[in-house]
């Protein structure tokens, strides 16, 4: 996998979360692979962290949309979905 150029920076946060993910699966295999310069490899982990941020901000978007509908006495009623931490 190449480096990203700037325009490809720039679509990063208008891609999906899917896309995104199988992107940074990319660079991490790069990496792991052993065969990049120095160089590569810095801009590889650029890149990788540019993707986990924008699969971790598509995560926290998609987690604050999650709601549940409840019925209540006045009829359906929207509450935000809570997720219990272990």
């Amino acid at each position: 996998m190449k480096a990203m150029n700037e325009s490809e920076r720039l679509n990063l946060e208008e891609c999906s979360f899917e896309k995104a993910l199988a992107q940074l699966e990319e660079v991490v295999q790069a990496l792991e692979d052993g065969e990049l310069t120095l160089d590569e490899a810095i801009e590889h982990y650029r890149t990788g962290m540019q993707l986990a941020k924008v699969c971790r901000d598509k995560l926290t978007l998609a987690e604050q949309k999650v709601e549940k509908v409840l019925s209540g006495e006045e009829g359906l009623t929207w509450e935000a979905f809570e997720v219990e931490e272990e």
